[in-house]
């Protein structure tokens, strides 16, 4: 099988993690990463990548400042924007030379209404969500440990002009080592991912804590089914039907994380913006819209927002 020719924007976690599988399947590899020192460390040494097996090394094949750098360079058959939803907007007018070139464009943020920061700047029809099930840990620039895999990922597109596109891109990933399938409505599954977010990431942003141990203290466990609860309201009356056994399913799925520590923390920790407003955010604001009463996901998201804008720089990490 011919190597396709990929961009990966963002080497964060996730970005990381899809770069470094796909270089070691034998696919091209280049990308975009804004930070300096990451793309500095990526640039010299490659993707350190560690998970059950050990820890291996791949050298992309090249690392550009921005999209437009990367563009010019050539033609990219999949592009992947694994950047931080809060950071999308910063690169929304560079993503429009991505809509030109013709590429498959795959967003693997979390969190709700990504698609209107997109669709402007790429085409409907050449436009995948994605909804990853895995996440990893930066220990230090260009080297990322996974922490958690529950397989599989999801993948759709927005209009029917798409679907093959979005088979083509679960197919890749699959053969990568991330597997993933195309469901008939990655709306629903875009919520789960939401739902499961919403309901323990922003608890360890507020306690420091770690997901294992804040589901082991029985007060905290009972506020996280109580935002559970209310994202279940609000997702049936969006017309998202969870099924039965969903609650329990939420839990378990945020159970078997164990250890890890959602990204929401590590951003609290940092100093850097979280992703709040996407997440528990946009629940709030759905509710407010269907006139649902959510005081537990009001409150988590204002004390998180309060307490990114409130803290003195001179307490940052």
């Amino acid at each position: 099988m011919q190597a396709g020719c990929n961009l990966v924007i963002g080497l964060g976690p996730v970005g990381a993690i899809v770069a470094f599988r796909l270089k070691a399947a034998g696919e091209r590899v280049f990308a975009v990463e804004r930070n300096v020192e990451r793309a500095m460390a990526v640039r010299k040494s490659g993707i350190l990548l560690t998970d059950e097996t050990g820890s291996r090394t791949e050298v992309l094949d090249g690392v550009f400042d921005t999209p437009s750098d990367a563009v010019a360079s050539g033609h990219f058959d999949c592009v992947f924007v694994c950047v931080k939803a809060n950071d999308l907007p910063s690169l929304r007018a560079d993503l429009g030379v991505l809509g030109a070139s013709g590429a498959t464009v795959t967003s693997l943020q979390n969190g709700l209404g990504i698609e209107d920061l997109l669709l402007s700047s790429v085409g409907a029809d050449r436009f995948i969500r994605g909804v990853v099930n895995f996440a990893g840990q930066m220990e230090n620039p260009g080297c990322v440990r996974v922490t958690f895999f529950q397989p599989p990922n999801r993948l759709g597109g927005l209009v029917p002009a798409a679907e093959g596109r979005a088979r083509a891109v679960a197919e890749l990933l699959t053969r990568v080592g991330l597997q993933s399938e195309v469901p008939a409505d990655i709306g629903l599954y875009v919520w789960h991912k939401i739902v499961h977010l919403a309901i323990l990431a922003p608890v360890c942003a507020v306690t420091r804590m770690n997901m294992r141990t804040v589901l082991s203290h029985k007060e905290l466990r009972h506020l996280s089914q109580g935002l559970l609860s209310e994202c279940i309201e609000v997702g049936s009356r969006l017309g998202y039907d969870c099924g039965n056994g969903f609650f329990e399913m939420s839990m378990r799925y945020v159970l078997e994380a164990g250890d890890h520590p959602p990204s929401m923390l590590v951003d609290m920790l940092r100093g850097r913006p979280t992703e709040v407003s996407y997440i528990n955010g946009k629940v709030v604001e759905a509710a407010a819209r269907l006139g649902v009463d959510v005081p537990l996901n009001r409150t988590i998201c204002a004390l998180v927002q309060a307490m990114e804008t409130g803290r003195p720089h001179s307490q940052r990490p």
